[in-house]
C-alpha cells in the first residue's frame, strides 16, 4: 500500500531476472506518501542481496501511465479489487503476485521483525520465479 516494502523486493526481483530490454519494472503503491524513502531494512536487505533499490522513494499508482501490455501485480486481495476500481480497462492484466502459489497473499513485514522480512523476501523471491517461468513476457 505504502510502497515502502514488499513492492520494491518485487521491483527489485523482476529487474534481476527479466532479460534487459524486455520490458520496464516499475513499483507503486495505492496509499503511498510520495518520496517518503523506502523502509530501511528492506533497503538494507536488497544491498545485502546484491539487489538494486529501484526507487529510493514511494510513489502512488498511476493509472493513467499504464500502457496497453502493461501487467499489474497486487500483494493482496484488497489491493486486487482497488486497482480494478482504478482502472477497470486494465482489470484483466492485473493480478495477484502470488497468483502461481495457490494466488497466495503476501502480508506485510512493515512494522515486524528483520526476521518477518527475510521471510516476506523468500515469499515474494518465489511469486517472481513463477511469473517468470508462467509468462513468456518475463523469460528468456
Amino acid at each position: 500500500m505504502g510502497n515502502l516494502c514488499r513492492s520494491p523486493m518485487a521491483a527489485a526481483l523482476f529487474h534481476a531476472r527479466v532479460p534487459t530490454g524486455r520490458c520496464s519494472v516499475v513499483s507503486s503503491g495505492l496509499a503511498a506518501q510520495p518520496g517518503r524513502p523506502i523502509d530501511p531494512p528492506t533497503a538494507a536487505l536488497l544491498e545485502k542481496r546484491g539487489l538494486p533499490v529501484l526507487a529510493p522513494a514511494a510513489r502512488m499508482f498511476d493509472p493513467a501511465a499504464l500502457g496497453p501490455d502493461d501487467l499489474v501485480l497486487a500483494m493482496q486481495r484488497r489491493h486486487l479489487q482497488a486497482l480494478r476500481a482504478l482502472a477497470p480497462e486494465a482489470r484483466a492484466r492485473m493480478h495477484l503476485l502470488g497468483r502461481w502459489s495457490r494466488s497466495q497473499e503476501i502480508d506485510d513485514p512493515i512494522a515486524g521483525t528483520q526476521d518477518d522480512i527475510e521471510k516476506t523476501f523468500t515469499l515474494i523471491e518465489r511469486c517472481v520465479s513463477q511469473w517468470c517461468a508462467h509468462d513468456r513476457r518475463l523469460s528468456a
